[in-house]
Protein backbone atom coordinates (compact mmCIF):
# COMPACT_ATOMS: atom_id res chain seq x y z
CA UNK A 1 0.00 0.00 0.00
CA UNK A 2 2.81 2.33 0.98
CA UNK A 3 4.78 1.49 -2.12
CA UNK A 4 1.75 1.97 -4.24
CA UNK A 5 1.14 5.28 -2.65
CA UNK A 6 4.76 6.42 -3.22
CA UNK A 7 4.65 5.24 -6.79
CA UNK A 8 1.49 7.03 -7.57
CA UNK A 9 2.59 10.32 -5.86
CA UNK A 10 3.66 12.73 -8.44
CA UNK A 11 6.42 15.24 -7.71
CA UNK A 12 5.35 18.85 -7.26
CA UNK A 13 5.69 20.95 -10.30
CA UNK A 14 8.99 22.81 -10.27
CA UNK A 15 8.96 26.53 -10.99
CA UNK A 16 10.83 27.57 -14.05
CA UNK A 17 14.27 28.99 -13.42
CA UNK A 18 14.27 32.74 -13.21
CA UNK A 19 16.12 34.25 -16.10
CA UNK A 20 17.47 37.80 -15.89
CA UNK A 21 16.64 39.68 -19.01
CA UNK A 22 18.85 42.68 -19.39
CA UNK A 23 17.21 45.98 -20.01
CA UNK A 24 16.85 46.76 -23.60
CA UNK A 25 19.54 49.25 -24.63
CA UNK A 26 19.36 51.37 -27.65
CA UNK A 27 21.10 49.59 -30.44
CA UNK A 28 20.94 46.14 -28.69
CA UNK A 29 18.85 43.48 -30.37
CA UNK A 30 16.57 41.47 -28.06
CA UNK A 31 16.58 38.35 -30.25
CA UNK A 32 19.32 35.90 -29.20
CA UNK A 33 21.54 34.60 -31.89
CA UNK A 34 21.86 30.85 -32.43
CA UNK A 35 25.54 30.87 -31.60
CA UNK A 36 24.96 32.47 -28.20
CA UNK A 37 22.43 29.90 -27.07
CA UNK A 38 19.95 32.66 -26.10
CA UNK A 39 22.20 34.14 -23.32
CA UNK A 40 23.91 37.32 -24.79
CA UNK A 41 22.15 39.96 -26.84
CA UNK A 42 23.36 41.05 -30.26
CA UNK A 43 24.98 44.54 -29.97
CA UNK A 44 25.09 46.94 -32.96
CA UNK A 45 28.01 49.41 -32.98
CA UNK A 46 26.14 51.80 -35.22
CA UNK A 47 23.23 51.84 -32.79
CA UNK A 48 25.50 52.52 -29.80
CA UNK A 49 27.22 55.33 -31.67
CA UNK A 50 23.90 56.92 -32.60
CA UNK A 51 22.65 56.66 -29.01
CA UNK A 52 25.91 58.16 -27.70
CA UNK A 53 25.65 61.11 -30.08
CA UNK A 54 22.01 61.67 -29.15
CA UNK A 55 22.95 61.86 -25.50
CA UNK A 56 26.29 63.66 -25.62
CA UNK A 57 26.27 65.48 -28.95
CA UNK A 58 28.75 65.40 -31.78
CA UNK A 59 31.55 65.08 -30.86
CA UNK A 60 30.72 63.58 -27.45
CA UNK A 61 32.44 64.98 -24.42
CA UNK A 62 34.81 63.00 -22.28
CA UNK A 63 32.64 63.05 -19.16
CA UNK A 64 29.42 62.21 -21.02
CA UNK A 65 31.09 59.40 -22.90
CA UNK A 66 32.51 57.95 -19.69
CA UNK A 67 29.15 58.05 -17.89
CA UNK A 68 27.39 56.45 -20.83
CA UNK A 69 29.97 53.67 -21.04
CA UNK A 70 29.54 52.92 -17.35
CA UNK A 71 25.76 53.26 -16.96
CA UNK A 72 24.48 52.79 -20.50
CA UNK A 73 21.88 55.45 -19.65
CA UNK A 74 21.13 58.31 -21.96
CA UNK A 75 19.50 60.27 -19.15
CA UNK A 76 22.53 60.08 -16.84
CA UNK A 77 24.95 60.77 -19.66
CA UNK A 78 23.09 63.86 -20.88
CA UNK A 79 22.62 65.11 -17.31
CA UNK A 80 26.32 64.74 -16.57
CA UNK A 81 27.12 66.60 -19.79
CA UNK A 82 24.82 69.52 -18.95
CA UNK A 83 25.52 69.76 -15.22
CA UNK A 84 29.20 68.87 -15.13
CA UNK A 85 30.74 68.57 -18.56
CA UNK A 86 29.98 72.00 -20.07
CA UNK A 87 30.71 74.08 -16.92
CA UNK A 88 33.92 72.19 -16.25
CA UNK A 89 35.02 72.69 -19.87
CA UNK A 90 34.26 76.43 -19.72
CA UNK A 91 36.18 76.74 -16.47
CA UNK A 92 39.14 74.91 -17.96
CA UNK A 93 39.10 77.16 -21.05
CA UNK A 94 39.10 80.31 -18.90
CA UNK A 95 41.82 78.90 -16.65
CA UNK A 96 44.08 78.05 -19.56
CA UNK A 97 43.43 81.45 -21.16
CA UNK A 98 44.32 83.23 -17.91
CA UNK A 99 47.54 81.21 -17.55
CA UNK A 100 48.60 81.93 -21.14
CA UNK A 101 47.81 85.65 -20.73
CA UNK A 102 49.80 85.83 -17.48
CA UNK A 103 52.84 84.15 -19.05
CA UNK A 104 52.77 86.44 -22.08
CA UNK A 105 52.38 89.54 -19.89
CA UNK A 106 55.34 88.46 -17.82
CA UNK A 107 57.44 87.98 -20.93
CA UNK A 108 56.44 91.42 -22.22
CA UNK A 109 57.30 93.07 -18.90
CA UNK A 110 60.73 91.48 -18.79
CA UNK A 111 61.40 92.51 -22.38
CA UNK A 112 60.32 96.12 -21.87
CA UNK A 113 62.28 96.34 -18.61
CA UNK A 114 65.37 95.20 -20.46
CA UNK A 115 64.73 97.77 -23.20
CA UNK A 116 64.38 100.57 -20.65
CA UNK A 117 67.48 99.60 -18.63
CA UNK A 118 70.81 101.34 -19.02
CA UNK A 119 72.59 98.20 -20.22
CA UNK A 120 70.17 97.23 -23.00
CA UNK A 121 69.69 98.54 -26.47
CA UNK A 122 72.03 100.21 -28.89
CA UNK A 123 72.78 103.24 -26.73
CA UNK A 124 74.63 102.16 -23.62
CA UNK A 125 77.16 103.54 -21.20
CA UNK A 126 79.16 106.53 -22.40
CA UNK A 127 77.36 106.67 -25.74
CA UNK A 128 74.32 108.10 -23.99
CA UNK A 129 76.35 111.11 -22.92
CA UNK A 130 77.56 111.65 -26.45
CA UNK A 131 74.01 111.88 -27.75
CA UNK A 132 72.58 114.09 -25.02
CA UNK A 133 71.67 114.12 -21.37
CA UNK A 134 71.80 110.53 -20.11
CA UNK A 135 69.02 111.01 -17.56
CA UNK A 136 66.68 112.52 -20.14
CA UNK A 137 67.39 109.83 -22.72
CA UNK A 138 66.93 107.02 -20.21
CA UNK A 139 63.69 108.51 -18.95
CA UNK A 140 62.45 108.85 -22.52
CA UNK A 141 63.38 105.25 -23.29
CA UNK A 142 61.63 104.11 -20.13
CA UNK A 143 58.44 105.94 -21.08
CA UNK A 144 58.52 104.58 -24.61
CA UNK A 145 59.13 101.03 -23.35
CA UNK A 146 56.23 101.30 -20.91
CA UNK A 147 53.95 102.62 -23.64
CA UNK A 148 54.88 99.85 -26.06
CA UNK A 149 54.57 97.25 -23.29
CA UNK A 150 51.11 98.50 -22.37
CA UNK A 151 50.04 98.30 -26.00
CA UNK A 152 51.39 94.75 -26.39
CA UNK A 153 49.73 93.60 -23.17
CA UNK A 154 46.40 94.98 -24.34
CA UNK A 155 46.72 93.24 -27.69
CA UNK A 156 47.63 89.93 -26.01
CA UNK A 157 44.65 90.16 -23.64
CA UNK A 158 42.24 90.88 -26.47
CA UNK A 159 43.53 88.02 -28.62
CA UNK A 160 43.68 85.40 -25.85
CA UNK A 161 40.28 86.12 -24.35
CA UNK A 162 38.78 86.52 -27.81
CA UNK A 163 39.83 82.98 -28.68
CA UNK A 164 38.55 81.75 -25.31
CA UNK A 165 35.19 83.43 -25.93
CA UNK A 166 34.85 81.70 -29.30
CA UNK A 167 35.65 78.31 -27.72
CA UNK A 168 33.08 78.88 -24.96
CA UNK A 169 30.40 79.69 -27.53
CA UNK A 170 31.25 76.46 -29.29
CA UNK A 171 30.88 74.52 -26.04
CA UNK A 172 27.45 76.04 -25.50
CA UNK A 173 26.36 74.79 -28.90
CA UNK A 174 25.91 78.25 -30.43
CA UNK A 175 26.34 78.49 -34.17
CA UNK A 176 29.28 80.80 -34.77
CA UNK A 177 28.72 81.41 -38.48
CA UNK A 178 26.11 84.21 -38.03
CA UNK A 179 28.18 85.81 -35.29
CA UNK A 180 31.31 85.86 -37.44
CA UNK A 181 29.35 87.27 -40.38
CA UNK A 182 27.81 89.99 -38.19
CA UNK A 183 31.21 90.86 -36.75
CA UNK A 184 32.57 91.23 -40.28
CA UNK A 185 29.76 93.58 -41.28
CA UNK A 186 30.16 95.62 -38.11
CA UNK A 187 33.92 95.82 -38.68
CA UNK A 188 33.42 97.12 -42.21
CA UNK A 189 30.91 99.71 -41.00
CA UNK A 190 33.26 100.89 -38.27
CA UNK A 191 36.13 100.99 -40.74
CA UNK A 192 34.22 103.31 -43.07
CA UNK A 193 32.64 105.45 -40.37
CA UNK A 194 35.68 105.85 -38.12
CA UNK A 195 38.50 105.65 -40.63
CA UNK A 196 40.05 108.89 -39.35
CA UNK A 197 40.10 107.48 -35.82
CA UNK A 198 41.66 104.23 -37.04
CA UNK A 199 44.26 106.18 -39.01
CA UNK A 200 45.12 108.26 -35.94
CA UNK A 201 45.62 105.15 -33.81
CA UNK A 202 47.74 103.38 -36.44
CA UNK A 203 49.90 106.47 -36.94
CA UNK A 204 50.38 106.78 -33.19
CA UNK A 205 51.38 103.14 -32.85
CA UNK A 206 53.99 103.35 -35.61
CA UNK A 207 55.23 106.68 -34.28
CA UNK A 208 55.90 105.11 -30.88
CA UNK A 209 57.43 101.95 -32.30
CA UNK A 210 59.77 103.92 -34.58
CA UNK A 211 60.61 106.46 -31.85
CA UNK A 212 60.04 109.44 -34.12
CA UNK A 213 59.67 111.86 -31.19
CA UNK A 214 58.86 111.84 -27.50
CA UNK A 215 58.01 114.05 -24.56
CA UNK A 216 60.46 116.95 -24.31
CA UNK A 217 61.47 116.99 -27.99
CA UNK A 218 61.20 120.11 -30.12
CA UNK A 219 59.56 119.13 -33.40
CA UNK A 220 58.28 120.80 -36.54
CA UNK A 221 55.10 119.28 -37.97
CA UNK A 222 54.49 121.79 -40.74
CA UNK A 223 52.62 124.92 -39.72
CA UNK A 224 53.30 124.25 -36.03
CA UNK A 225 56.59 123.97 -34.19
CA UNK A 226 57.06 123.52 -30.47
CA UNK A 227 57.94 121.30 -27.52
CA UNK A 228 56.15 117.97 -27.14
CA UNK A 229 54.29 117.84 -23.83
CA UNK A 230 52.23 114.65 -24.23
CA UNK A 231 51.95 111.80 -26.72
CA UNK A 232 49.11 109.31 -27.04
CA UNK A 233 47.96 106.87 -29.68
CA UNK A 234 45.55 109.46 -31.11
CA UNK A 235 46.88 112.91 -30.24
CA UNK A 236 50.13 114.84 -29.82
CA UNK A 237 50.19 117.97 -27.64
CA UNK A 238 52.67 120.75 -28.49
CA UNK A 239 53.51 124.10 -26.88
CA UNK A 240 55.10 126.75 -29.08
CA UNK A 241 57.54 129.48 -28.07
CA UNK A 242 54.68 131.88 -27.28
CA UNK A 243 53.10 129.42 -24.85
CA UNK A 244 50.19 128.35 -27.08
CA UNK A 245 49.18 124.71 -26.67
CA UNK A 246 48.40 122.85 -29.91
CA UNK A 247 46.60 119.51 -30.18
CA UNK A 248 47.60 117.69 -33.36
CA UNK A 249 46.01 114.42 -34.49
CA UNK A 250 48.59 111.78 -35.34
CA UNK A 251 46.81 110.92 -38.57
CA UNK A 252 47.21 114.51 -39.81
CA UNK A 253 51.00 114.53 -39.36
CA UNK A 254 52.57 113.84 -42.74
CA UNK A 255 56.11 114.91 -41.88
CA UNK A 256 58.04 115.46 -38.66
CA UNK A 257 61.22 117.45 -38.15
CA UNK A 258 62.84 116.58 -34.81
CA UNK A 259 65.28 119.24 -33.63
CA UNK A 260 66.40 117.42 -30.49
CA UNK A 261 67.59 113.93 -31.45
CA UNK A 262 71.20 112.92 -30.80
CA UNK A 263 72.85 116.27 -31.65
CA UNK A 264 72.19 119.76 -33.01
CA UNK A 265 74.14 122.43 -34.89
CA UNK A 266 74.44 126.17 -34.43
CA UNK A 267 74.63 127.97 -37.78
CA UNK A 268 75.59 131.66 -37.82
CA UNK A 269 75.92 133.77 -40.98
CA UNK A 270 77.92 136.97 -40.35
CA UNK A 271 77.28 139.75 -42.93
CA UNK A 272 80.33 141.83 -43.91
CA UNK A 273 81.15 144.63 -46.36
CA UNK A 274 83.26 144.05 -49.45
CA UNK A 275 85.99 146.26 -47.96
CA UNK A 276 86.68 143.57 -45.30
CA UNK A 277 89.25 140.96 -46.29
CA UNK A 278 87.76 137.47 -46.39
CA UNK A 279 90.84 135.75 -44.95
CA UNK A 280 91.07 138.10 -42.00
CA UNK A 281 87.34 137.77 -41.31
CA UNK A 282 87.59 133.96 -41.30
CA UNK A 283 90.52 134.06 -38.87
CA UNK A 284 88.69 136.35 -36.46
CA UNK A 285 85.50 134.27 -36.56
CA UNK A 286 87.38 130.98 -36.07
CA UNK A 287 89.34 132.41 -33.14
CA UNK A 288 86.11 133.62 -31.54
CA UNK A 289 84.39 130.23 -31.91
CA UNK A 290 87.43 128.32 -30.62
CA UNK A 291 87.66 130.61 -27.62
CA UNK A 292 84.09 129.72 -26.81
CA UNK A 293 84.90 126.01 -27.26
CA UNK A 294 87.80 126.27 -24.77
CA UNK A 295 85.61 128.02 -22.23
CA UNK A 296 84.71 125.61 -19.42
CA UNK A 297 81.21 126.97 -19.24
CA UNK A 298 80.44 126.15 -22.87
CA UNK A 299 82.74 123.18 -23.45
CA UNK A 300 80.16 120.78 -21.99
CA UNK A 301 77.59 121.90 -24.57
CA UNK A 302 79.84 121.76 -27.64
CA UNK A 303 80.55 118.29 -29.06
CA UNK A 304 83.11 119.07 -31.77
CA UNK A 305 85.57 121.78 -32.70
CA UNK A 306 83.87 124.80 -34.34
CA UNK A 307 84.31 125.32 -38.07
CA UNK A 308 84.20 128.28 -40.43
CA UNK A 309 82.81 127.09 -43.73
CA UNK A 310 83.65 130.32 -45.54
CA UNK A 311 81.74 132.69 -47.77
CA UNK A 312 78.11 131.63 -47.87
CA UNK A 313 76.32 134.33 -49.88
CA UNK A 314 77.02 137.33 -52.11
CA UNK A 315 74.77 140.32 -52.63
CA UNK A 316 74.88 143.92 -53.76
CA UNK A 317 75.43 145.02 -50.16
CA UNK A 318 78.23 142.61 -49.23
CA UNK A 319 78.90 138.97 -48.41
CA UNK A 320 78.32 136.63 -45.46
CA UNK A 321 80.63 134.10 -43.76
CA UNK A 322 79.13 130.98 -42.12
CA UNK A 323 80.26 129.65 -38.72
CA UNK A 324 78.97 126.26 -37.46
CA UNK A 325 79.21 124.57 -34.04
CA UNK A 326 77.95 121.05 -33.22
CA UNK A 327 76.15 121.05 -29.86
CA UNK A 328 74.02 118.90 -27.61
CA UNK A 329 70.34 118.61 -28.46
CA UNK A 330 68.24 121.69 -27.66
CA UNK A 331 71.38 123.71 -26.85
CA UNK A 332 71.96 125.17 -30.31
CA UNK A 333 69.95 128.34 -29.64
CA UNK A 334 71.75 129.10 -26.39
CA UNK A 335 75.14 128.63 -28.02
CA UNK A 336 74.07 130.78 -31.00
CA UNK A 337 73.13 133.71 -28.76
CA UNK A 338 76.48 133.61 -26.95
CA UNK A 339 78.35 133.28 -30.24
CA UNK A 340 76.63 136.37 -31.68
CA UNK A 341 77.68 138.46 -28.69
CA UNK A 342 81.29 137.31 -28.92
CA UNK A 343 81.47 137.86 -32.68
CA UNK A 344 80.10 141.38 -32.27
CA UNK A 345 82.70 142.26 -29.63
CA UNK A 346 85.55 140.69 -31.61
CA UNK A 347 84.71 142.56 -34.80
CA UNK A 348 84.34 145.82 -32.89
CA UNK A 349 87.80 145.35 -31.33
CA UNK A 350 89.26 144.69 -34.78
CA UNK A 351 87.61 147.78 -36.21
CA UNK A 352 85.38 145.84 -38.57
CA UNK A 353 81.76 146.84 -38.89
CA UNK A 354 79.03 144.52 -39.92
CA UNK A 355 77.67 144.73 -43.42
CA UNK A 356 75.28 147.58 -44.08
CA UNK A 357 72.46 147.61 -46.54
CA UNK A 358 73.05 150.01 -49.43
CA UNK A 359 69.91 151.96 -50.15
CA UNK A 360 69.31 154.20 -53.16
CA UNK A 361 66.74 156.93 -52.63
CA UNK A 362 65.05 158.25 -55.77
CA UNK A 363 63.14 161.53 -55.36
CA UNK A 364 60.56 162.29 -58.04
CA UNK A 365 59.25 165.94 -58.21
CA UNK A 366 55.83 166.56 -59.69
CA UNK A 367 56.27 169.73 -61.86
CA UNK A 368 52.88 169.69 -63.61
CA UNK A 369 51.38 172.40 -61.37
CA UNK A 370 54.41 174.69 -61.64
CA UNK A 371 54.76 174.45 -65.43
CA UNK A 372 52.50 177.44 -66.34
CA UNK A 373 54.17 179.73 -63.84
CA UNK A 374 57.58 178.70 -65.04
CA UNK A 375 56.51 179.35 -68.68
CA UNK A 376 55.34 182.90 -67.84
CA UNK A 377 58.59 183.69 -66.11
CA UNK A 378 60.54 182.43 -69.13
CA UNK A 379 58.50 184.65 -71.46
CA UNK A 380 59.15 187.70 -69.29
CA UNK A 381 62.83 186.88 -69.24
CA UNK A 382 62.92 186.52 -73.02
CA UNK A 383 61.14 189.85 -73.54
CA UNK A 384 63.51 191.61 -71.17
CA UNK A 385 66.47 190.13 -72.98
CA UNK A 386 65.06 191.32 -76.34
CA UNK A 387 64.77 194.97 -75.21
CA UNK A 388 68.29 195.14 -74.08
CA UNK A 389 69.80 196.86 -71.14
CA UNK A 390 68.82 200.53 -70.40
CA UNK A 391 65.69 200.58 -72.50
CA UNK A 392 62.56 201.64 -70.64
CA UNK A 393 59.77 199.28 -70.20
CA UNK A 394 56.90 199.80 -72.63
CA UNK A 395 53.86 201.44 -71.15
CA UNK A 396 51.31 199.14 -69.75
CA UNK A 397 48.02 199.23 -71.56
CA UNK A 398 45.12 198.17 -69.45
CA UNK A 399 42.07 196.76 -71.15
CA UNK A 400 39.05 199.03 -71.37
CA UNK A 401 36.61 198.92 -68.52
CA UNK A 402 33.61 196.80 -69.17
CA UNK A 403 30.21 198.33 -68.49
CA UNK A 404 28.72 196.94 -65.38
CA UNK A 405 25.13 196.59 -64.26
CA UNK A 406 23.20 199.84 -63.61
CA UNK A 407 23.40 201.19 -60.11
CA UNK A 408 20.37 200.68 -58.00
CA UNK A 409 18.87 203.76 -56.33
CA UNK A 410 19.53 203.85 -52.66
CA UNK A 411 16.92 204.36 -49.97
CA UNK A 412 15.66 207.95 -49.53
CA UNK A 413 17.39 210.01 -46.92
CA UNK A 414 15.51 210.64 -43.73
CA UNK A 415 14.68 214.19 -42.71
CA UNK A 416 16.77 215.61 -39.99
CA UNK A 417 19.66 213.31 -40.58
Amino acid sequence: MLGQTLATRTPPPTAPAATTVPATLPGVSGTPSPSQGGQLPDVSLEGMKAALMDSCGNPPGFLCRTVYNVTHSEYLASGAQVLLGTPVTIILILLVAAIIRSLLHRLIRRTTRRMASATGGLLRGSLLGAFGDSAILLERRRQRAETVGSLLRSVVSIVVFGIAFVLILGELGINLAPIVASAGVIGIAIGFGAQNLVRDFLSGIFMLLEDQYGVGDVIDVGPISGTVEAVSFRMTRLRDVEGTVWYVRNGEITRVGNKSQQWARTVLDVPLDYEVDVGRAKELLLATAQGMWRDDRWAALILEEPEVWGMEALSADGYSVRVVIKTLPLKQWEVARELRERVRRKLAEAGISLGTVQRSVVVVDDDDDEAPAAGGEEEEADSSAGRGAGEPDPPRIDPPAQPGPPARPGPPARAGS
